[in-house]
């Protein structure tokens, strides 16, 4: 007794091997059920990553609070001397936040020359007109200093 497979008209010896091939070689005329659940999974976490890069996207572009201010000491030639090591130095620029980058700040390691000049001991000393500020300074202490308005 033969078996023939009505797909591609093989003959075979038994009904098992007819099913085995079947199994193995016909499987795509099989309809498998869509899983809604695994699209739908798939679906919400790339929504999750689109609106996490977005959100941190539009954060890195906000201008800093106090951009305005930095400008306007950077403008009127105030210095701040510093090193990156300093923990007081450090807690001064975080002040500024993402504003820091407009002040006028001098690396007293990369400057050794310039901040022994200067006499510069204490770190952060802020400079203006000749006048040095040593030690952390508040934005107000800055703004009645240099007649800067803190924004």
């Amino acid at each position: 007794m033969s078996f023939r497979c009505e797909i591609c008209n093989r003959d075979f010896v038994t009904q098992e091997s007819l099913n085995q091939h079947n199994q193995s070689k016909h499987t795509t005329d099989i309809k498998k059920p869509v899983n809604f659940k695994r699209y739908f999974m798939i679906i919400m976490i790339s929504l999750i990553i689109l609106f996490s890069v977005l959100t941190v996207s539009s954060y890195i572009k906000k201008p800093g609070n106090h951009d305005e201010f930095a400008n306007c000491l950077t403008e009127k030639g105030v210095i701040v001397y510093g090193n990156d090591f300093c923990q007081y130095t450090i807690q001064q620029l975080n002040y500024f936040g993402k504003s820091q980058k407009y002040l006028n700040y001098v690396r007293c390691t990369d400057n050794e020359e310039l901040c022994n000049e200067k006499d510069i001991k204490t770190t952060p000393t802020w400079e203006y007109k000749g006048e040095f500020y040593p030690q952390v300074q508040t934005f107000e202490r800055l703004a009645a200093v240099t007649g800067c308005e803190i924004n």
